[in-house]
């Protein structure tokens, strides 16, 4: 399977997802998963450099591609179970190629923010257009990020119902992501939220792995 994490925005912390789905799906399934980076500010890469340096067990199949995308994606999608794809945070021809080729496309906002849910038009079109046009069997979803924690905050319901009740729009999945610690610090660290060790509880990781089910990558 080809998962695409892409955005319109850089900032939205694809990479950070990334990551932890990555170590998720890596640490509890033993499949053979790997990384393409299409994104020249290399943040996969940075963490995966720290992690290296630290010596830390076990090492990511790590590779790049910023031209040939389809062709690089095919090779390594037969060789991997899964292939995880960082697109470029931008409108951009890296991100339309690698919607070209992917089996899953994830797109992440912060449904506090504004200036990340403007940019969600052209995207839907860009996804649309891809879908029509040269991958019919692509599916799309949007993952609400970096939600408050507060319980009484209504944002992230309000913006999936919104959201869902439009079909023009992209479904967006049940399992948010909330603004935890406990993300910055593990990919500061080298490490994932599930190798992290937090002494308060470490809810990211529950989070990681109620997405990974809702995505059906288990399933892989």
């Amino acid at each position: 399977m080809i998962v695409l994490i892409g955005s319109h925005k850089g900032g939205v912390g694809k990479s950070t997802v990334l990551i932890n789905l990555l170590m998720c799906l890596k640490l509890k399934t033993g499949k053979r998963i790997a990384v393409l980076e299409c994104d020249e500010q290399r943040s996969v890469k940075m963490w995966l450099d720290e992690r290296r340096e630290r010596g830390i067990a076990p090492d990511v199949d790590y590779f790049e591609c910023y031209t040939n995308i389809p062709d690089t994606v095919r090779r390594l999608a037969s060789k991997y179970d899964l292939l995880l794809l960082d697109a470029p945070g931008s409108k951009s021809p890296e991100f339309r190629k690698c919607l070209a080729v992917a089996d899953k496309f994830i797109s992440l906002v912060d449904p506090t923010a504004q200036i990340e849910i403007n940019t969600l038009g052209e995207l839907v079109v860009d996804v649309r257009q891809a879908q029509a046009a040269i991958n019919p069997g692509l599916e799309a979803l949007i993952v609400m990020n970096r939600c408050p924690t507060h319980p009484g905050d209504q944002d992230a319901s309000t913006f999936r119902k919104m959201m869902n009740d439009d079909p023009d729009w992209l479904p967006v999945a049940r399992q948010r992501l909330f603004s935890r610690t406990a993300y910055k610090r593990a990919y500061n660290d080298g490490v994932s939220v599930h190798e992290y060790s937090d002494k308060s509880g470490n809810k990211a990781r529950a989070e990681i792995e109620l997405l990974a089910t809702e995505l059906n990558l288990y399933s892989v």
